[in-house]
C-alpha cells in the first residue's frame, strides 16, 4: 500500500496479483494503475524469473502533470467512481516503447547527472501521454476475478475496529464461520494473513495520522498498538522507514519518489 498511484507494468513470470477486491492473472504487456492506498500483492506460481516495472507517483504531482494538459488526468482513476485499479494491455510496439522510455527514467532518477530533474520529469510526461492514449482508446480490461462476499465483509469488520483488538474468535462469531476457514479463505483471496492485513491497516492508518500532524506517540495509540516498541519496530520494517522519520519527510512534502 503507497501514499501514491502506483503503475504496475507486468513484463514476465506466473503471478497471481491481488488488488483491493479483485484477482489478477497478468500476462505480459498488461499494465494496472493502482488508486493510492490500495492494498496490492504480487505472489509468484512458478520457477519463472518474475518481472516488472514499477512507477510510484506522488499525489501532489497529479496536478502538476494535469495542469500540462487535462487529458492527463485519465490516467487516475477518482473516488467517486468507487476505481481501485484500472487495467489496460499494451500491445508489443507500446510495450517496448513504455520499456525504453522508464529505462531511461530509471537512470535520470538513480544517476543523479545534473539536469537529471528536467529528464524525470520529460519521461514521466511521455510515459503518461502514451498511457492516457490507451486508456481514451479502449476500455479498461477485464480478467478480474471477484472475492467472495465474505472477505468483504471481513474487510469491512476490520476497518470498523482496526483500533480494538480483533481475534479469530471474534470474527468466527460475527461472521458464524470456523475461525481457521475464515482466515485460510482470506489468504486464498487476498494474498496475505489476516494477521498481516490488520498489522498493514494500522500501519496505513499510522501514516495517515503522521501525515496530518500527529506525532508518533498519538499515531501509535490511535492506530491499535499497544506497545510503542512493537509499533516503532513494525512501522519501520513496513514502511523502510521510522515514523518519526515518516512525520519529518511528510511535512517538508518528500514522501514519494516522484
Amino acid at each position: 500500500m503507497h501514499d501514491g498511484y502506483e503503475f504496475y507494468l507486468f513484463l514476465n513470470g506466473s503471478v497471481s496479483f491481488f488488488v483491493g477486491d479483485s484477482i489478477f492473472s497478468p500476462v505480459r504487456g498488461d499494465l494496472f494503475i493502482i488508486e493510492p492506498e490500495i492494498s496490492h500483492r504480487a505472489i509468484s506460481r512458478g520457477p519463472q524469473e518474475y518481472e516488472r516495472f514499477i512507477i510510484n507517483l506522488r499525489r501532489d504531482r497529479i496536478n502538476d502533470f494535469a495542469a500540462l494538459d487535462p487529458e492527463l488526468s485519465l490516467c487516475f482513476g477518482t473516488v467517486e467512481e468507487g476505481r481501485q485499479v484500472r487495467k489496460v494491455h499494451l500491445s508489443s510496439d507500446l510495450l517496448d516503447d513504455y520499456c525504453r522510455i522508464a529505462e531511461k527514467l530509471s537512470a535520470a532518477v538513480y544517476l543523479k547527472k545534473p539536469c537529471d530533474d528536467l529528464l524525470v520529469d520529460s519521461y514521466l510526461t511521455e510515459i503518461l501521454v502514451s498511457i492516457s492514449r490507451v486508456l481514451n482508446d479502449s476500455r479498461d480490461a477485464d480478467g478480474a476475478q471477484n472475492v467472495p462476499d465474505l472477505i468483504n465483509d471481513v474487510k469491512n469488520y476490520i476497518f470498523e475496529h482496526l483500533t480494538e483488538q480483533i481475534v479469530l474468535e471474534d470474527l468466527s462469531r460475527e461472521f458464524y464461520f470456523n475461525g481457521k476457514y475464515i482466515s485460510a479463505t482470506f489468504k486464498k483471496y487476498t494474498g496475505m494473513t489476516l494477521r498481516s492485513y490488520i498489522l498493514e491497516q494500522r500501519i496505513m492508518l499510522a501514516k495517515r495520522l503522521l501525515r496530518e500532524g500527529g506525532n508518533v506517540s498519538e499515531a501509535c495509540e490511535h492506530s491499535g498498538f499497544l506497545d510503542y516498541t512493537n509499533f516503532i519496530r513494525s512501522f519501520t520494517r513496513i514502511v523502510g522507514m521510522s515514523p518519526g522519520k515518516y512525520s519529518r519527510c511528510a511535512r517538508a512534502g518528500a514522501i514519494g519518489r516522484f
